[in-house]
């Protein structure tokens, strides 16, 4: 599996946050960070692995990807799509804590349609799809506090 390289730092206002037409929570992010991002989602993840619960490699909390977590977690709570789906999207926690769980979906620009809030074109967006669900420990987890996973 590839490696993470550095990528683009994300500013929050980089980050456009919105729902699809079903009302889910969307973090919209330039595709250059998407890129990197979606490969980081996936180390230690078997591709041939079959099921529902599995978790990437833990990523350090001073490494690229968790910064890079945390902003998309600063941008989604400074939005008011926050108010919609703060609670039931595990990022109370991360208010509190300093970690917890965005169960919204991360997706590059190009590949998310503005205009009808929806996937451009699904199956040729894959490498800016951020799959998982991007979580930070919280302080309570002492030595993996402020590590990411998805």
């Amino acid at each position: 599996m590839a490696t993470v390289t550095a990528a683009p730092t994300l500013a929050v206002t980089d980050v456009t946050v919105t729902t699809d037409n079903m009302g889910r929570a969307y973090a919209v992010i330039p595709d250059a960070v998407a890129r990197p991002l979606a490969v980081a989602a996936l180390q230690g993840i078997d591709p041939n692995a079959r099921g529902i619960f599995f978790e990437s490699d833990a990523h350090p909390a001073d490494s690229w990807v968790a910064t890079t977590v945390r902003t998309i977690f600063d941008a989604v709570l400074a939005s008011p799509v926050a108010a919609e789906v703060d609670h039931a999207h595990g990022l109370w926690l991360y208010r509190k804590f300093d970690g917890g769980t965005f169960y919204g979906f991360i997706v590059g620009e190009s590949g998310w349609d503005a205009d009808a809030r929806w996937w451009r074109d699904y199956p040729q967006a894959g490498d800016l799809r951020v799959r998982g669900c991007a979580s930070i420990a919280s302080k309570d987890r002492r030595a993996l506090a402020g590590t990411c996973t998805f």
